[in-house]
């Protein structure tokens, strides 16, 4: 769909009284474009995949598993070797280590609309911003050649 709006605003628009632009402005323009439009839909397939594809369940339940029975062993041994004056140290160990484990699994899916995912509004208002900005070129452009 974007090729065809972009040989319409190449091909089509640029028709008027005045003959509209040079072909040769036409053709490079409409380059210009489909290679605006490749770069989007590379850039979309990239994010589509990072999104489709989850971390791998033996990674999640090897860290899992080992990380609960490292933090047990470790609370264990504190807690007998220095008793409930280590109270503080440990937790504060145990919980940096366990957001760790949380900030992976954030980072499993970056795209989404709570604070920690990526700010995709601002990427998608950016590209629109330079889609806009290509079309109004576009335009100035036809209005100058004949």
């Amino acid at each position: 769909r974007l090729r065809e709006i972009a040989h319409d605003i190449c091909f089509v628009a640029p028709l008027g009284d005045d003959g509209g632009m040079h072909p040769m402005r036409q053709a490079a323009l409409y380059k210009q474009l489909n290679t605006h439009i490749d770069s989007l839909s590379g850039a979309f397939g990239a994010m589509e995949r990072i999104r489709g594809t989850p971390l791998a369940f033996v990674y999640v339940s090897h860290l899992r598993t080992f990380l609960l029975l490292y933090l047990f062993l470790f609370n264990m041994h504190g807690m007998a070797s220095f008793g409930w004056t280590a109270l503080f140290a440990l937790f504060a160990a145990n919980w940096a280590l366990l957001g760790i484990e949380a900030a992976s699994v954030e980072c499993e899916r970056p795209f989404g609309w709570s604070p920690n995912h990526l700010p995709l509004g601002k990427y998608c208002w950016v590209i629109a911003e330079n889609i806009a900005q290509t079309i109004d070129e576009a335009t100035q452009q036809s209005g100058i050649d004949s």
